[in-house]
């Protein structure tokens, strides 16, 4: 719907109780609270006169003009488009809520158990240890392996890297 559909009656109004009998497009902006491009467009089919660069429309005829657009065509194209817009937003926002992988998760690793992290990552108490890899991805891939086995087990993580605080 147009921003001015819910103001309609008072548009209507306010362009009857105008002097004049025709109704040009900066006319129609002003009322209807648009860019003169906008009402240039709503006028352009209803042209029956012109003086220099203005049309000019009988006030009957916009009247008639701008009921029709809030409850026909124009109003279900308009509703049409938001709702494009509105799934097209709604996916954009889903895409952006999808973590971004940092590196290509086999599914041996969707599974990783503690009791089986790649060599080189050790836990102890008060103490996570990742060693041996010469790459980027290597690092990224037994981090990964930790979080996984982490999410899998979130207590046997725990209990493996929790420092002890009982006193002898």
């Amino acid at each position: 719907m147009p921003s001015w559909a819910g103001r309609l009656d008072e548009i209507v109004g306010e362009l009857t109780s105008l002097p004049c009998t025709e109704i040009d497009s900066a006319q129609l902006a002003e009322k209807l609270g648009v860019k003169r491009r906008r009402a240039q467009v709503i006028l352009e089919p209803l042209t029956k006169r012109t003086v220099g660069a203005s049309v000019l429309v009988p006030k009957d005829v916009v009247v008639v003009r701008l009921r029709q657009m809030v409850a026909g065509e124009w109003a279900k194209a308009e509703q049409e488009r938001r709702a494009r817009l509105h799934t097209l937003l709604e996916s954009a926002r889903a895409e952006a809520r999808q973590p971004r992988v940092l590196v290509e998760a086999p599914v041996a690793i969707m599974r990783q158990e503690l009791e089986n992290l790649p060599l080189g990552v050790s836990l102890a108490p008060g103490r996570i240890v990742f060693e041996g890899f010469q790459t980027v991805e290597e690092a990224q891939q037994k981090i990964l392996a930790l979080i996984m086995a982490m999410g899998n087990d979130p207590e046997g993580f725990a209990e493996r890297v929790t420092v002890s605080t009982s006193l002898p």
